[in-house]
């Protein structure tokens, strides 16, 4: 049993962190999102940075890290498609068990911390590239920005109000 909590926990622990990457991914991607642009307007991450006064070196720095990561988060979002694929094959199985698919679970997983932890390896990039206060900018910015999206649920770090 507290095995199973592990993994659960693991899993939503993983999949909770993940969702912290769209202030890489605004630098990843010149504003368009991960997955085709859909989630931001085109051009919303180039005035993201415009608002950050970024120097002709910091650009040139932010975009040969973008392109150094492109094609090996291709290929990190590839592999983890077919195993969600082959995941739900074998959850639609007759017959099916928990026990059956725990392998694809752990993988699954794996990826998907490899993923964040390379998104974490991102912002700590831009972090060296951008000064103290454009780095702050660009949180406070970003803060900001979910929160006018998501109202209150724009910072998954606040505690939740009890009423």
């Amino acid at each position: 049993m507290k095995n199973k909590l592990t993994k659960i926990a693991t899993v939503l622990a993983v999949a909770g962190l993940m969702a912290a990457g769209p202030v890489v991914a605004y630098a990843e991607n010149d504003g368009d999102h991960p997955a085709g642009g859909k989630g931001y307007k085109q051009g919303e991450g180039k005035e993201f940075f415009k608002d950050l006064n970024l120097t002709a070196e910091q650009k040139e720095k932010l975009k040969a890290q973008r392109e150094a990561k492109k094609e090996n988060n291709k290929a990190a979002r590839e592999q983890l498609k077919i195993k969600m694929q082959a995941l739900h094959e074998a959850i639609a199985k007759p017959g099916a068990t928990r026990e059956g698919v725990n392998g694809l679970v752990g993988e699954i997983s794996a990826l998907k911390a490899q993923m964040f932890s390379r998104k974490i390896d991102g912002l700590f990039a831009m972090k060296e590239i951008l000064t103290p206060e454009q780095f702050a900018k660009m949180q406070a910015l970003h803060q900001e920005r979910m929160k006018s999206k998501h109202g209150d649920k724009g910072n998954p770090s606040e505690e939740p109000k009890q009423e």
